[in-house]
């Protein structure tokens, strides 16, 4: 057929990203340079306290089979691995506890930082600058907040993973420095082959009492599918004609309503400054973004009790989102019988907040969470009840997110004083962002018992001036400790 005859189609949702990722500046201001190095310092941290949870040492078992000596590093280990392995298993470890940072937009919501350990990987691999991966990570944080913007996985039953691989897409080419057109083809090759069905959030426990464990890798292997995609539209690989926009592209797929073009034209105007990666929200406590506020209002009510064996009954009142959340979609979450069935328990978290004055991973210990006088405190004597005046889930999600997921907590003693926990926003909200002190503390508490102290400031140095590092290698270099012996060490 001659060419003038062939049918000509064009996916504009697809061209749009292309043409943002590629052209969008990537001078940073020096508010957006902070806040990016701000969600790398937070993504490190979280990784670096979960080197022994259970899902990493099956990551890294899997990875010790396929290790090459010119890889990215495995971090907490000597290993190297081909950098979308590496992306795989060092991104596992940001979803291992409930402790990463998550955007909230109009349509959707999840989490960003899904992508940093893939995009260290990326630039460890091809020898980026620190600056380089800083830009690289605004631009992907950008196009998660467009893409949450305009698109719903709810109405189809697909996991956030669809979005953020897409941030993850734009992030990598921007990295790879992919033309227009290697960029539109990567974002198709993202999209159509990996769509990632929301089963994962099920609630349904197997049989180890637990939520499944690859709510663990769900984030990690969308972004290696996403570095994959990049790496194969740079060799030529082309993706299908219409990955978005075509009768069985990612629209369609996702049933929504709604025409999205719109609102990604208007988030992903090329010549915006970059900035959305200021606006995500970070946790100080390893548990679901909607229970961080009454972990706090928990903790306020606590400090004004004296004597604990006083308390008669632990009242929390909740949003109706975290209401519904952590208490009506699980199964029985005034009797915990796991880590995870615990972390997803607002009366344990509340109990365990005002039983211990914190929480930490180790709240969540599997002995530490079926202690008997622990598990009759949260079933008779913690009560959560919904708060409308506090968000409604009539009132959208964005709304109550915005406002920091309240909850407000009473405790009233055997005498009957009642004291109180005001619903506030929580500890890393953009209504009470964390300072430069505060990430250093959370790497801190996380990397220290791993990686011991002298590599632990080492690491805090590195990240507080990462756009001078020429080389993301010299920074891998610090992430190729024995996290084993340094633990070892860290308890004698």
């Amino acid at each position: 057929m001659p060419a003038a005859d062939i049918p000509s189609y064009r996916d504009e949702v697809a061209e749009l990203l292309a043409d943002f990722t590629v052209n969008v500046s990537g001078e940073l201001d020096a508010e957006t340079r902070h806040a990016a190095k701000r969600a790398l310092s937070d993504s490190v941290a979280v990784a670096l306290g979960a080197l022994d949870h259970h899902a990493s040492h099956i990551a890294r078992s899997f990875a010790a089979q396929f290790t090459t000596p010119n890889g990215a590093t495995i971090w907490g280990t000597s290993m190297r691995a081909n950098p979308d392995l590496a992306t795989f298993v060092n991104g596992s470890l940001l979803r291992c506890y409930d402790y990463n940072d998550f955007y909230v937009g109009e349509r959707n919501s999840g989490h960003p930082s899904d992508m940093a350990a893939g995009l260290i990987a990326a630039a460890e691999w091809i020898d980026a600058s620190g600056e380089d991966l800083l830009v690289a990570l605004a631009v992907g944080y950008e196009v998660v907040g467009a893409v949450f913007d305009a698109f719903s996985t709810a109405p189809g039953g697909w996991d956030y993973t669809n979005l953020t691989a897409i941030g993850a897409c734009a992030a990598f080419a921007r990295l790879l420095k992919l033309d227009v057109v290697q960029a539109k083809e990567a974002f198709g090759i993202t999209v159509i082959p990996h769509f990632a069905s929301d089963e994962v959030e099920s609630c349904e426990l197997n049989k180890r009492g637990d939520l499944t464990l690859w709510k663990r890798f769900n984030g990690s292997d969308a972004v290696r599918n996403a570095l994959q995609a990049c790496f194969l539209a740079q060799a030529g690989v082309e993706a299908v004609v219409r990955p978005f926009t075509g009768a069985n592209g990612l629209i369609a797929k996702l049933k929504n309503e709604h025409d999205p073009l719109p609102v990604l034209k208007k988030r992903l105007d090329k010549t915006i400054r970059l900035s959305r990666v200021g606006e995500t929200y970070m946790k100080l406590w390893p548990v679901g973004s909607m229970a961080q506020s009454a972990i706090r209002a928990a903790l306020e009510a606590r400090s004004q009790v004296s004597d604990l064996s006083k308390i008669k009954e632990v009242r929390v009142f909740s949003e109706e989102g975290a209401y519904q959340h952590f208490i009506e979609m699980r199964q029985d979450p005034y009797h915990p019988i796991s880590r995870e069935t615990a972390d997803h328990s607002m009366p344990y978290i509340v109990g365990a907040a005002v039983l211990d004055g914190y929480i930490g991973i180790d709240s969540f210990d599997l002995e530490t969470v079926m202690e008997p006088a622990r598990r009759a405190f949260v079933a008779h004597k913690v009560k959560v009840r919904p708060a409308p005046e506090l968000g409604t889930l009539a009132g959208g999600k964005l709304a109550r997110a915005e406002a920091g997921y309240l909850s407000r907590v009473e405790i009233e003693l055997d005498d009957g004083t009642v004291v109180r926990g005001d619903a506030k926003p929580f500890p890393g909200h953009p209504k009470a962002p964390f300072s430069d002190a505060d990430i250093a503390q959370k790497i801190t508490q996380n990397a220290l018992p791993f990686a011991g102290k002298e590599t632990t400031d080492r690491i805090i140095s590195a990240l507080v001036s990462f756009e001078t590092c020429k080389h993301v290698r010299d920074f891998t270099r610090l992430l190729a400790f024995d996290w084993a012996s340094k633990q070892v060490e860290a308890a004698a």
